[in-house]
């Protein structure tokens, strides 16, 4: 799983490096919401204190490998056919959120990828529940969970772990689609 893991923040990250290459700024957003995640920790001065959830893509396999993912994008930004499609190449952001059962067979239970694009500076977070070395040993927290079925991802003092900085970010926020 660890190798998985890797893998899969890797195609994201790589996936959004490639689509955010550009230099426009303008935005074309569908203007929906799905809620707000607030952010507290050190970084917030960096990245901000809340990040609001305009797009999301339930279904995760085409995009992130796993049918167990949930990706929780900012309003100009999008997944078409399994790729990013941001229009905001300043300010944007994307979270997999999972949320592994038995059939998975997965090393760990719950586990988190970010990356937030800010004034042009990328910020990339990871955490896993358990910690494992491919989340920098830092635990999501028992109030982080994606249920699926009820189409809802909550973030209750979730934390995540800035992978260049080791600086601790904590999510707060429940997302419904």
């Amino acid at each position: 799983m660890k190798t998985q893991l890797n893998t899969l923040a890797l195609i994201l990250f790589s996936l959004f490096v490639i689509s955010c290459s550009g230099d426009d700024d303008s935005g074309s957003g569908n203007n929906d919401a799905f809620g707000t995640i607030q952010l507290s920790g050190a970084d917030t001065a960096s990245v901000g204190n809340s990040l609001t959830v305009g797009n999301i893509d339930s279904d995760g396999l085409a995009s992130t490998g796993t049918s167990s993912a949930v990706v929780l994008l900012d309003e100009d930004t999008t997944i078409e056919n399994g790729e990013l499609i941001p229009t905001n190449f300043v300010n944007a952001f994307v979270i997999v959120a999972s949320q592994f059962d038995a059939d998975d067979n997965a090393d760990v239970d719950k586990a988190i990828s970010m990356t937030i694009l800010k004034n042009g500076e990328e910020f990339r977070y990871v955490c896993s529940t358990p910690p494992t070395s491919a989340a920098n040993d830092t635990d999501c927290g028992t109030g982080f969970s994606v249920d699926k079925i009820a189409k809802e991802v909550v973030f209750d003092n979730t934390t995540v772990i800035n992978v260049e900085s080791g600086t601790i970010l904590t999510m707060n926020g429940t997302i419904n689609y």
